[in-house]
């Protein structure tokens, strides 16, 4: 009996025993994520409405009501697009502003831009459920914060914006 222990122990080399802690790692850190001690799953807390304001700066369009309220925009957040599309909840508009100083150099006066006519900012107001957690709120699998480039796309448009406010609606 002795001997065949000696075997044994004899025939394990380095990688085998490299082999065991790698199991046993991947065992725990299992174990582990099931139990909700890991970062990788965020407890979700439950689902919420909200309504995510995306700014879009100097588009330049003849038509500043391309964006309607009421209608479907496709969504994308790190190539990864949005289904089913999002419902457009306020639309604001204004033309490209420029400023300058007053001529007693107090205050700043914004104006048209002369140079780019056609430019356009807007926020968009788009609204949907999400998932709420510790971190934030979860869109359809992807975490969405201010900050965040996203695509929006309808019939005439295909737009890039950035998130620049997310707020949960009653």
């Amino acid at each position: 009996m002795q001997a065949n222990k000696k075997k044994l122990f004899g025939k394990l080399n380095i990688l085998d025993f490299w082999l065991l802690i790698v199991i046993f790692a991947c065992i725990s850190g299992l174990t582990l994520a099931k139990a909700g001690y890991a970062g990788v799953n965020n407890q979700i807390k439950g689902q919420a409405k909200v309504a995510i304001d995306v700014y879009i700066s100097g588009l330049k369009t003849h038509d500043t009501q391309l964006f309607k309220v009421g209608e479907r925009s496709a969504f994308t957040i790190r190539n990864q697009p949005v289904y089913p599309p999002m419902v457009i909840l306020a639309v604001k508009e204004w033309s490209k502003q420029v400023s300058f100083l007053s001529a007693d150099g107090k205050k700043a006066l914004a104006f048209n831009d002369p140079a780019q006519p056609l430019a356009h900012d807007f926020v968009i107001t788009l609204g949907d459920e999400a998932e709420v957690t510790d971190d934030g709120y979860v869109l359809r699998g992807n975490k969405i914060k201010v900050g965040n480039q996203v695509e929006l796309e309808g019939f005439k448009y295909r737009v890039q914006g950035v998130v620049v406010d997310i707020r949960q609606q009653n």
